[in-house]
């Protein structure tokens, strides 16, 4: 990994999109942006936080997803999510997580990326496909 992922940030926008709201078993439950989103756009912003530090022949592996949802979005508001690098410690890469509704703050939390080597990722990848052969 190169030393700079130590000052990364990365930040995107989204409309939220009827496929983002609360539901159970197909069954919508509120008409609003969902955590189960909202912890999908933190791995995405985490990754692509430190994916242009890799060195040659580098991956990772999300390893922790943790949000906490503090406020709605309805559908069709746009959220802004942003992460920053917070922690190294070793292989983990520790980015802190903030959503935003305008400029109201909506979630926060945080996501742990793992690095390794893409061949180490193959072999973790290949013994769990054959598990299930």
């Amino acid at each position: 990994m190169k030393p700079e992922v130590a000052t990364a940030r990365y930040e995107f926008e989204t409309p939220v999109t009827e496929e983002m709201a609360a539901t159970l078993n197909g069954r919508l439950l509120h008409p609003v942006y969902s955590t189960f989103w909202m912890a999908y756009h933190a791995e995405v912003a985490a990754r692509l936080t430190i994916e242009p530090y890799f060195e040659e022949g580098e991956n990772a592996v999300g390893g922790v997803v943790e949000v906490k949802h503090e406020a709605m979005a309805a559908i069709g508001d746009t959220v802004r999510i942003s992460a920053r690098v917070i922690e190294i410690k070793g292989r983990k890469i520790v980015c802190e997580i903030e959503v935003f509704s305008k400029s109201r703050r909506i979630g926060f939390g945080k996501q742990v990326q793992i690095t390794m080597a893409n061949e180490e990722s193959e072999k973790l990848v290949a013994e769990a496909q054959a598990r299930v052969e």
